[in-house]
C-alpha cells in the first residue's frame, strides 16, 4: 500500500480527516495525520518537506496553515524541486481564502472551497491514473452517483441508469467490467470475472472467490452484472474497494448456437478469446447434448476441458468433468467413465491444498482489456 501524509493546521483537522478517510476508502493507502500536522516552530513548508518521504503528500491550504512569510528560497525547492527528486506525488487542496504562491495552481491543485467532495473526486481520478497529464472533468450528477464515493456498495440498478452511469463515471474506477451470467454456474461466474480482470484462477470455487476478494480489496473497480442468480449475487458481492451493480432489467442476449460453439471449441486453430466469450453458451449446450447426443457431447466436453485446462480454470474443469461423469454413469458407459475418472483422479492429486489461494497474474502484454460497455 502507498503512504500518504496530510499537511495541515490543527484548526483544519476535521477537513484533514474527511480528506484522508475518503481517499483511504477508495484507494489502497495508509494515511498519516501526525507527521504533517503543523505545530509551533514547524510551519507548512517544514511539514511538506517531511511529507515528501511518503509516496503521496497532500497540502491543505487555509488561513490557519499559511506560514508567516512565503520566502521563495525556502518554499521553491520543497514544493517543486524535491518532489521530483523523491518521486513524490504532491497535491494541493484549497479549503478557504488565503494567499499562497500562484505557481501552486499550475500543479495538482484542487479547489475545495465550495464543494470539497467534488475536489476529492477529482483528486481520486488523478491518483487512480497519476501518469495522465489531464484529469477528466466531473460529469453531471447521475442516478447511482453514490457508488462513486462508497466502495464496497452492492445494489440493484436499471439497465439504462447503469449504462449512463458507467459512461459518465468510468474515470472514477480503475476499470469497469460487464458480465452476463445468464445460465452460468458459480464456478463459471467466478471464472468469467477472473478472465475479465486478467487473473488466472486455479483453485476451487471458494478459493477463487477468496482470490477475487483479495484483488477487490486493493482495486477500485466497478462490476455491472446482468442475469445473476441469487446465489451468484452473494458470491460476487466481493466487498473491498469494488462496487457492484446488479441489473434488474438487462436485455436478453442471443445465445450462440450449437454449431457456433462447436466451431469455436473443436477447431485446429482455436481462438482462446472467442472460446472464453462463449463458455457460458458452451456449458448450456453441453448439458443438453449429454441428454440427447451423448457421443457428440463427450467429444465436445473434452474440447471444453482442454480449453479450460490451458486457461487454468480448475473449478470449471471439475464441474465439466462432473457433468460428463454423471451422464456416463446413467448410460453405464465403462469406457467413458474410465477416462473421466482417470482425469478427475489426476486433477485431484494436482489440486491446490485446502486454503491455498492460487492467483496467476498476466504477464507483460497479456493484461486483460477493460470490457467495452458502449461499443
Amino acid at each position: 500500500m502507498q503512504s500518504l501524509v496530510l499537511c495541515y493546521a490543527p484548526e483544519d483537522e476535521a477537513f484533514a480527516r474527511r480528506v484522508g478517510s475518503y481517499l483511504a476508502a477508495n484507494l489502497p493507502l495508509t494515511v498519516s495525520y501526525d507527521e504533517g500536522r503543523l505545530r509551533p516552530d514547524f510551519d507548512l513548508i517544514d511539514s511538506v518537506e517531511i511529507a515528501l518521504s511518503a509516496e503521496i503528500a497532500v497540502v491543505l491550504l487555509s488561513a490557519a496553515s499559511m506560514p508567516r512569510a512565503w520566502e521563495r528560497s525556502r518554499w521553491n525547492p520543497v514544493f517543486f524541486t524535491q518532489p521530483e527528486e523523491f518521486g513524490t506525488l504532491l497535491a494541493y487542496v484549497q479549503l478557504g481564502d488565503c494567499k499562497f504562491p500562484e505557481l501552486f495552481r499550475r500543479e495538482r491543485f484542487f479547489d475545495g472551497r465550495e464543494n470539497l467532495v467534488s475536489a476529492l473526486r477529482l483528486m481520486k481520478r488523478w491518483l487512480l491514473r497519476p501518469e495522465q497529464k489531464e484529469i477528466a472533468p466531473l460529469s453531471a450528477e447521475l442516478p447511482l452517483s453514490e457508488v462513486v464515493d462508497l466502495p464496497g456498495i452492492t445494489r440493484d440498478a436499471a439497465f439504462q441508469d447503469a449504462m449512463e452511469f458507467a459512461a459518465g463515471h468510468e474515470q472514477d474506477f480503475q476499470a469497469v467490467y460487464a458480465l452476463d451470467l445468464a445460465g452460468r454456474s458459480n464456478a463459471g461466474a467466478l471464472g468469467d470475472l477472473g478472465h475479465a480482470i486478467g487473473l488466472r484462477l486455479s483453485g476451487t470455487v471458494q478459493e477463487n472467490r477468496r482470490t477475487l476478494a483479495a484483488y477487490c480489496a486493493t482495486h477500485r473497480i466497478l462490476l455491472i452484472i446482468s442475469h445473476a442468480s441469487p446465489e451468484s449475487r452473494e458470491l460476487l458481492s466481493l466487498g473491498g474497494r469494488a462496487s457492484v451493480l446488479f441489473l434488474t432489467d438487462a436485455p436478453t442476449r442471443r445465445r450462440a448456437t450449437v454449431q457456433e460453439v462447436e466451431e469455436a471449441f473443436i477447431s485446429s486453430n482455436r481462438d482462446a478469446a472467442l472460446c472464453a466469450m462463449l463458455l457460458g453458451d458452451a456449458a448450456f449446450h453441453l448439458a443438453e447434448l449429454l441428454d440427447t447426443d451423448f457421443e457428440f457431447a463427450l467429444r465436445f466436453g473434452w474440447a471444453m476441458v482442454g480449453f479450460l485446462q490451458v486457461a487454468a480454470r480448475y473449478a470449471e474443469v471439475i464441474e465439466t468433468l462432473g457433468s460428463m461423469e454423471q451422464a456416463a454413469l446413467l448410460r453405464d458407459d465403462a469406457s467413458a467413465l474410465f477416462k473421466i475418472k482417470w482425469e478427475l483422479s489426476w486433477l485431484g492429486e494436482a489440486s491446490p491444498e485446502d486454503g491455498e489461494v492460487i492467483c496467476i497474474l498476466p504477464t507483460a502484454g497479456e493484461e486483460a482489456k477493460q470490457l467495452s460497455l458502449f461499443g
